[in-house]
């Protein structure tokens, strides 16, 4: 067993086959998040610090610590950023808050690799993605790396339409428009698009 095995906690050497199993190599990223920020006007504002979970309270590896819980937890359209020692690792949005999107991100740890509380192992319903992000992170931060949040919080757009002779007020669901334009931005700039991100919808392009 190595130095690093001995420091780790016990539910994070639990989980290195899951880790072996999920996580992806990573690159330097070419692109910081001030650039980034640069180029797209500022937007967007560290909200949280990810870090390793030691607690033997959960199951779960990962936690966050927001700069601004009530922000965190507000229910609204978001644009996010993964970033990795100040590097943009991926590009995301959410419509309904950092606080329920970060949930989701966790749900990742349920891989069947893992155990639940009863013994048995998780059955692997959850998101492939999410396992990923999950697990390349959690290896990434045990190797003494640093992962942050950083969030653009959208506009409420509001817009009237007919519904069945009544005008009606609605909020329209735009952040899957940011979310492209902000990839494509990106891809402009460097090249690719960031490694743990999907492709951009080219209907924003």
């Amino acid at each position: 067993m190595n130095t690093q095995t001995n420091n780790m906690s016990q539910k994070h050497q639990d989980g290195m086959a899951a880790r072996k199993k999920w996580r992806k190599e990573l690159r330097v990223e070419d692109t910081t998040v001030k650039q980034f920020n640069t180029i797209t006007n500022g937007v967007f504002v560290k909200s949280a610090d990810i870090i390793l979970d030691n607690s033997a309270k959960c199951k779960t590896v990962l936690k966050v610590i927001p700069t601004d819980k009530k922000q965190w937890k507000a229910e609204r359209e978001a644009i996010y950023l993964f970033t990795r020692n100040g590097r943009v690792m991926k590009i995301g949005g959410t419509r309904t808050g950092m606080h329920k999107r970060w949930g989701s991100y966790k749900c990742g740890h349920c891989v069947p690799e893992r155990k639940m509380n009863n013994g048995e192992q998780y059955p692997g319903k959850m998101s492939v993605t999410n396992a990923h992000l999950y697990h390349t992170i959690e290896d990434d931060l045990l190797k003494g790396n640093h992962w942050e949040f950083w969030t653009w919080w959208l506009p409420t757009v509001k817009v009237t339409v007919d519904i069945m002779g009544s005008q009606c007020v609605v909020v329209a669901q735009t952040y899957h428009a940011y979310e492209s334009r902000c990839i494509e931005i990106f891809r402009k700039e460097s090249g690719d698009i960031p490694q743990l991100c999907d492709n951009a919808d080219p209907n924003y392009r």
